[in-house]
């Protein structure tokens, strides 16, 4: 069962990363970047797992000052995702200065860095910074597999005989339904955190609600790929018969 439980947190940090690795995989920022990206993650994983005890993570992502943090990075991310879609149908590609939107470290991000390091120090007896480093390690494996798979996905597309540009309106699309996402996360998290109180750290990390937001999460970006696909085909049908 132990097992089973560092499995279901580390499958959790590894999703978390998701967003990061998405935003430099979209983006045309280069490996050298991304390394840096890690490495920064890496850093903050540490330095979760050597404070852990000394932050009350469960109190501050209840409170209202969450909440406001959920829907200011909302915003942004709305407002950078259309930004970005209306700049490349302009002809001007900003997904350079826009993708740091998604990469760059967020509070939510930290907070679910620090979360991870509090569950895994009650199921395994290991040092803090052991555990803030394997977290770390799983964070950083995410980011660098979900670059590499983003970064190659029109050719992994096309030998399916599917055309996916993978272009910044790519990147702009999935930027608002994640953004849509933070919006109702922040209603979310602070009413199950204050009704789940009572509960031990290891089901408010590694339960059913966080299944299902983790599992929407994924949808959201399915959904906003799959619109994307659609759109560009539509646009070149509209060229076509132009």
């Amino acid at each position: 069962m132990a097992t089973l439980i560092v499995i279901g947190i580390l499958s959790s940090v590894f999703i978390f990363g998701l967003k990061t690795g998405i935003g430099c995989g979209f983006s045309k920022t280069g490996w050298k970047v991304v390394f840096v990206l890690c490495l920064l993650y890496f850093g903050i994983a540490l330095v979760a797992g050597y404070f852990m005890d000394a932050i009350d993570v469960t109190s501050f992502m209840s409170s209202p000052l969450a909440s406001a943090i959920h829907i200011t990075l909302a915003l942004f991310l709305l407002g950078g995702g259309i930004v970005t879609m209306k700049k490349w149908h302009a002809g001007c590609d900003v997904s350079n200065k826009t993708f740091l939107i998604m990469v760059l470290p967020c509070p939510v991000c930290m907070a679910a860095l620090l979360v991870s390091c509090v569950a895994l120090s009650t199921v395994v007896e290991l040092d803090g910074i052991v555990i803030g480093a394997l977290v770390g390690i799983v964070f950083v494996l995410s980011i660098l597999l979900t670059t590499f798979v983003m970064k190659n996905l029109s050719k992994m597309t096309q030998k399916l005989h599917i055309n996916f540009a993978g272009t910044p309106d790519t990147l702009g699309a999935i930027m608002v339904f994640i953004g849509l996402f933070y919006l109702i996360a922040a209603i979310m998290i602070p009413a199950y955190i204050g009704a789940s109180a009572a509960r031990s750290t290891i089901p408010i990390v590694f339960g059913t609600a966080e299944l299902t937001v983790l599992i929407c999460v994924c949808l959201l970006v399915v959904f906003g790929a799959a619109l994307t696909v659609a759109a560009d085909r539509s646009r070149e049908k509209s060229a076509k018969g132009q």
